[in-house]
């Protein structure tokens, strides 16, 4: 009886064991998916404030307005990242410890 109770236990936590590598293999895919979309944002916004400060564009209301929805877009994604990427603290560390050195 406590054969069968153990060998049943062994199989629960194997399958369990299983369920949450392949857990954390999709958790880490959307962590890395979430890095390439905030990247993209960073470039979005830095393109569109370029193109505010060409002198041609300069003080359009249309490009005004697009540039404060992209960095509060920006800011929300942020905010966002913060709390879901795993390797938002650790990368903020290194980047705090990156700009240290350079000083």
């Amino acid at each position: 009886m406590i054969e069968t109770l153990l060998g049943i236990s062994i199989l629960i936590n194997i399958c369990l064991i299983w369920y949450i590598v392949k857990i954390l293999k999709r958790f880490l895919h959307i962590s890395e998916e979430l890095e390439e979309l905030f990247i993209f944002l960073e470039e979005y916004t830095e393109h569109v404030d370029s193109v505010y400060q060409l002198e041609r564009f300069y003080g359009d209301s249309t490009l005004e307005h697009l540039m404060r929805h992209s960095k509060a877009v920006a800011d929300t994604a942020k905010n966002f990242r913060a709390i879901y990427d795993v390797n938002y603290d650790i990368d903020l560390e290194e980047d705090e410890e990156h700009e240290q050195e350079e000083e």
